[in-house]
């Protein structure tokens, strides 16, 4: 670094290096490039030892790691200071392939820099509980989605001493969450007003916030208009349609409690499927839309911009465009145009803010106690499909 030393003894420097496997830090190339100790620069960036570095030396040191970009080491200081200062983002893995989470994810990771934190993305495998540094001493936060593990993932967290928040809800953390309530109970009055006799409701899973309160909304519109369109709802294999409207009614969901025991009493209006991926269930939404009768008018309420999106193109290539405007009516949730901006502004969805997201789940964190479930507005946003 300082380029005036002798060729014999540079080389003697490095085969020393390899023999001894120590690598050069970028900490140890300032303090070669200020001219001073490696202990030095710790103590330049240490608040309670920084007044003991001389004014020169700290000019240089300064200047040099500008120059070179360099930072202290997050890592050990948190471990030195037992005050962590990472928070980390853990979506589930297949989550990464969503342009919805992605965004989301970059909006988050900008909001925790805001802070003076810092974010960490460590997605979680299938075959993981969490990733290690979710229970790190050096993590302050962790931000988890709901899925089928949430109740362990929340547990294992608690049990460390580690602070959470999740996206969706729970009854154990610090939750955040869309106001999926009244978006779907107005996406269903707009249904019945555009005369689709059927509706799709999506796939229910048990204590899943943006089901329980979809089914929710429904109900509730079906309630003020008095009416009963032909109603589907698939469910996952182990929801127990009973256990599950007492738990709905419990949770002050009376009105899709009330629906769900009606639905099964309606033959074919309920049906168990296994989950089945994105995939999967683009492939189980097409069948069902082919094997729609003839004359009847159905809307899909029940799913993701993603998944209609998909569904939509399998419609266009074959010919079947006209198919979604006149018989198959279409409403997603996540406002996914606004992040593709390539895309046709179609798709009737719910949509709200990613930023108010972010800066709501940053904040329900600062409380250590609060283990309530926070509602973020939404909008319905109207368009063609719907």
């Amino acid at each position: 670094m300082r380029n005036n030393l002798d060729a014999d003894i540079t080389s003697l420097v490095n085969t020393s290096a390899h023999e001894l496997q120590y690598s050069i830090t970028m900490r140890d190339r300032v303090a070669m490039a200020a001219n001073t100790s490696v202990a030095t620069v710790n103590r330049a960036y240490r608040p309670d030892a920084r007044h003991l570095v001389r004014p020169e030396i700290l000019d240089a040191i300064n200047r040099e790691a500008a120059r070179l970009g360099y930072k202290p080491d997050m890592v050990a200081r948190c471990r030195r200071t037992s005050r962590g200062n990472v928070v980390a983002i853990c979506p589930e893995m297949h989550h990464l392939a969503n342009p919805y989470y992605t965004s989301l994810i970059h909006v988050l990771s900008e909001a925790v820099s805001a802070r003076g934190l810092h974010p960490v993305i460590a997605p979680v495998p299938t075959d993981w509980l969490l990733p290690d540094i979710a229970q790190s001493s050096i993590t302050n936060l962790v931000i988890l989605w709901e899925s089928d593990r949430i109740d362990k993932q929340v547990a294992s967290l608690n049990a460390a001493g580690r602070r959470v928040v999740v996206v969706g809800h729970h009854q154990q953390a610090a939750s955040v969450a869309p106001d999926w309530v009244d978006a779907y109970e107005q996406l269903t009055l707009r249904a019945m007003d555009q005369s689709y006799s059927a509706m799709h409701l999506g796939y229910f899973t048990e204590g899943r916030w943006i089901a329980c309160a979809r089914l929710e909304g429904v109900a509730r519109a079906l309630a003020r208009r008095g009416e009963q369109p032909d109603l589907k709802l698939w469910l996952a294999p182990d929801v127990d349609v009973h256990r599950t409207a007492e738990w709905l009614a419990d949770h002050g969901m009376h009105n899709a409690a009330t629906l769900l025991v009606n639905l099964d009493s309606v033959p074919g209006a309920l049906e168990h499927r296994h989950s089945c991926g994105l995939q999967g269930v683009v492939s189980d939404l097409w069948t069902e839309v082919c094997g729609q009768p003839a004359g009847q008018r159905m809307a899909l309420l029940g799913y993701s911009d993603v998944v209609l999106r998909q569904l939509m193109q399998q419609l266009y290539e074959t010919g079947d465009n006209q198919h979604v405007q006149d018989d198959l009516g279409l409403a997603g949730y996540d406002n996914v145009e606004s992040l593709l901006h390539h895309v046709r502004p179609f798709l009737t969805t719910i949509s709200y803010s990613m930023e108010s997201m972010a800066d709501t789940l940053l904040s329900v964190a600062d409380d250590p106690e609060d283990v309530s479930l926070t509602l973020l507005e939404t909008e319905v946003v109207l368009r063609r499909s719907l």
